[in-house]
């Protein structure tokens, strides 16, 4: 594997796998006080949630694995190159287009020794072996679905790689392999191309190779519709309204000098035929014209969440595009690009402002403690921990908890205590959300901007 350092967003911390402590037997003298005190502790607890959930409910445990807020490498450094004294960052992978799919990458940077796995926090994507810059290599998980796009790749069929300095690469299928995964041919810098590999458990890896044909530009934000704030813009058979953007700083997850930019926003369908939300492409560009990638996770911590699903013919639905930014940002101007396919010319811009003042400052820790389903399998509960680390009070409304999976955003159904949660300063509380069940096997629960995966659902 390459010797790059991975970006700092794609490591989870150690502090967030669950843990388990031993406990030794007490001596006998002490077993009574200590079971009399586990009676008393079992009772409050049980007092507790009987107040607010009216019992304690067996369940389905489901594993819980701290999410990343951001959905690309950006903005974590990009390989650099030396050209003489100076040193150029080179572009990344963000989008890769494939048998019909757009599949978002994600970086992947194992320590050397270590294997390659296609693990990536956002359901759907693919992993980028970091630093691979010449012969780009894109790893898939094992899926029916992957496995038959892979295998349906023809000789010359089209591949294309959009990079996040706006540029489409187009590659051209040459070869279908099955390689062990110690191959040192398949990480090989020496042609520019692309390779694409089935990652699983096999002694034999799929792996697609194609060469480079052409570069090309994606439309600059200059083009297209310009708007501001309130402001409705019909790009195709989509109009969209940005209703606010604001940035938020000390959110859980967010890499060290970064802070999260939201953009909340609702999409109406003026056409006759639905529209798919997955279609949608945005970004940000900033006053200097560096471009930030929309990460689905970061935008949990908007109003609406992200937009997923469908959009029937004369509906309207919103959303929250969220993105990983410096805080540093440029500004004051800040641009939102929209576009309702990502191959589409067709783009409205709404013009947004960035200053000091729109910084909130957000001084808490969350810690998921458990999740699980009620045995009847509709309702999933999550307990969590939330300390206040900041100089003041902390006032947790609902829009501060949100559930997000492939099949939209979940249903809040109690909360234990009821809203607004209020954490002293210094002050640690435990709390309980539930929801209705998602129809999907992973979901993501995030909790005043830290986000958790969910997964194991039946």
């Amino acid at each position: 594997m390459p010797d790059q350092q991975a970006p700092q967003e794609d490591e989870l911390p150690p502090s967030d796998a669950p843990t388990r402590r031993k406990v030794s037997l007490p001596p006998a003298a002490l077993v009574g006080a200590v079971l009399g005190g586990i009676l008393v502790v079992a009772i409050i607890a049980l007092a507790i949630r009987s107040a607010f959930l009216g019992g304690e409910p067996a369940g389905i445990p489901l594993a819980v694995t701290r999410a990343l807020l951001s959905a690309s490498p950006s903005p974590a450094a990009p390989p650099v190159v030396e050209v003489g004294d100076t040193q150029l960052a080179l572009p990344v992978p963000v989008t890769l287009d494939v048998g019909g799919r757009s599949l978002p990458v994600q970086a992947s940077s194992p320590e050397a020794g270590d294997p390659w796995t296609a693990s990536p926090s956002q359901p759907g994507a693919v992993t980028w072996a970091y630093g691979t810059v010449i012969n780009y290599v894109l790893g898939l998980a094992p899926t029916s679905e992957n496995q038959a796009t892979l295998s349906a790749l023809e000789e010359d069929d089209p591949v294309q790689l959009r990079l996040s300095s706006g540029t489409r690469l187009t590659f051209s299928v040459r070869a279908r392999r099955q390689l062990p995964p110690d191959d040192p041919s398949i990480l090989s810098q020496s042609h520019p191309g692309l390779t694409l590999v089935l990652i699983s458990d096999e002694e034999q890896w799929l792996v697609i190779t194609a060469d480079f044909e052409t570069a090309t530009e994606d439309p600059s934000p200059a083009g297209g519709t310009s708007a501001g704030v309130g402001q409705a813009v019909q790009v195709g058979d989509v109009r969209v309204t940005v209703t606010e953007g604001r940035a938020v700083r000390g959110l859980g997850g967010v890499p060290p000098g970064t802070m999260v930019y939201l953009v909340e926003f609702f999409i109406t369908n003026s056409g006759s035929t639905p529209l798919n939300a997955q279609d949608f492409a945005t970004y940000l560009v900033d006053g200097v014209g560096n471009r930030y990638l929309f990460s689905p996770t970061a935008s949990t911590a908007g109003t609406a969440g992200p937009l997923q699903g469908s959009i029937p013919p004369g509906q309207q639905a919103s959303g929250t595009a969220g993105y990983i930014v410096p805080e540093t940002l440029a500004g004051p101007s800040l641009t939102w690009v929209f576009s309702p396919q990502p191959a589409s010319g067709l783009q409205a811009r709404i013009a947004l402002s960035f200053t000091p003042g729109d910084v909130v400052p957000v001084a808490a820790e969350v810690t998921v403690l458990e999740a699980f389903l009620a045995d009847d399998g509709d309702i999933l509960h999550i307990v969590a921990r939330i300390r206040n680390a900041g100089d003041v009070a902390l006032n947790v409304s609902a829009d501060g908890v949100s559930l997000s999976s492939s099949a939209g955003a979940g249903e809040l159904l109690l909360a234990a205590p009821p809203f607004p949660w209020m954490v002293g300063s210094g002050d640690t509380r435990e709390v309980e959300v539930q929801f209705a069940r998602p129809d999907a096997s992973t979901a993501v629960v995030t909790i005043l901007g830290f986000a958790f995966e969910v997964s194991g659902l039946p």
